[in-house]
């Protein structure tokens, strides 16, 4: 894959350190500061990574919408002015990454790097042939035996960052009582996973997608009910059924557990492909995940489980050797303690994985994505085993 590295400027300033960087990895850049000759060149190739800097003729933002609206398969990074740097705004406007004009070596290397991978996503995606029906999508439970661990912003930062790789992805709020995704995202979604079931399930009215709500992230979310009370009307008839009408329409779904285990969350589980299993170097916390993965064992599903640990700090507590010994699992992911970040993303209802992508926990979010995707993405049939449920129900 040969991809086609663009650098325009309407200020005319030299490509410099950007130049230097790509041509030290044997990769050449292309700098322009006209734009007729920018058209050219995105119009040449359709693997370019194109960085934008403009200001004085144009605004950024707007010129990045023109060009996104002409070349779709351009991969956009703006360079900014300080204080400008404006991811949700950048998405909005068709862009794919930021950098400030003030960037350093490494926010350059990430930004390549990260523009190489998406690159080689797509090229993969662009050989599959055409006819082929769609592949199942991935299904993930997010869970923990304990409230107030970060499952739920895991969840939704996860789904955005899924969402960053070029895949289809919805959310499932599996708190059916008291679950808060939506509001976590700053949406007040109209209708709900209780709607559904109310109106449309075992019927052909409406496809369930009609009673998701879509953010501005490209992330769809099947909601929890409006009122607790709502939930005595869902069964895990009904949750089987939302899962596998999703899994045709989306490449990848996140439940977000509620913190016990009824029916319907242990056919959630059933049904999932891998459990993320969230827990932090708590002893009380610790305590809780041990009993729930003894109870997931009993009914053969502890080796869907990949292990999170959240909030981890050098020096605290038990060694991750330690934790591993005790639950006789390896750890699978860590991600460190940054709550400044997190509580800041909460309260502003906005994922940090946009808002600080750049932060060491928004780096450790995307990267687990993009362990979790290259895994998910070779194709090798696994036969389910019924009695796993059988077992679950004698």
């Amino acid at each position: 894959m040969s991809i086609n590295w663009i650098y325009f400027s309407d200020t005319k300033t030299s490509p410099g350190e950007i130049k230097t960087l790509l041509e030290k990895d044997h990769s050449q850049l292309t700098a322009t500061f006209q734009l007729e000759r920018l058209h050219a060149l995105l119009g040449e190739n359709n693997q370019s990574v194109l960085f934008l800097k403009a200001g004085s003729l144009f605004n950024v933002y707007e010129l990045s919408q023109e060009i996104s609206a002409l070349y779709p398969h351009a991969y956009i990074i703006l360079i900014v002015q300080e204080g400008m740097e404006d991811l949700k705004k950048a998405m909005q406007m068709g862009a794919s990454d930021t950098l400030r004009t003030t960037f350093n070596e490494e926010e350059l290397s990430e930004a390549i790097l990260h523009a190489r991978k998406f690159m080689r996503h797509r090229a993969k995606m662009d050989h599959n042939p055409i006819n082929l029906p769609k592949a199942e999508g991935k299904v993930f439970a997010i869970s923990s035996p304990k409230g107030g661990v970060g499952k739920t912003s895991l969840t939704i930062n996860l789904a955005v960052s899924f969402a960053k790789l070029g895949k289809k992805v919805a959310i499932i709020d599996g708190n059916l009582q008291f679950g808060d995704v939506a509001m976590y995202c700053n949406l007040k979604p109209k209708r709900t996973i209780y709607e559904w079931v109310k109106e449309s399930y075992g019927r052909d009215h409406y496809p369930i997608s009609h009673y998701m709500t879509s953010s501005e992230y490209d992330v769809s979310i099947l909601a929890a009910p409006q009122r607790p009370e709502f939930f005595e009307g869902i069964s895990e008839h009904h949750i089987k059924s939302a899962i596998e009408e999703i899994k045709k329409q989306f490449d990848i779904i996140l439940i977000d557990m509620s913190t016990y285990l009824s029916d319907i969350h242990l056919r959630c589980l059933d049904l999932a492909d891998e459990i993320l299993l969230l827990t932090t170097n708590e002893l009380s916390v610790m305590r809780l995940t041990q009993l729930y993965l003894e109870t997931i064992e009993t009914i053969n599903l502890k080796n869907k489980v990949k292990l999170i640990l959240n909030r981890y700090q050098k020096g605290q507590s038990l060694e991750v050797k330690k934790i591993e010994e005790i639950f006789g699992l390896n750890v699978y992911h860590i991600l460190p303690d940054q709550s400044t970040v997190v509580l800041a993303a909460i309260n502003a209802g906005y994922p940090f994985i946009l808002s600080h992508s750049r932060s060491h926990i928004g780096k450790s979010v995307l990267k687990l994505s993009e362990a979790l995707f290259v895994k998910n993405n070779d194709e090798i049939a696994v036969v389910k085993k019924d009695k796993r449920w059988n077992l679950l129900r004698k």
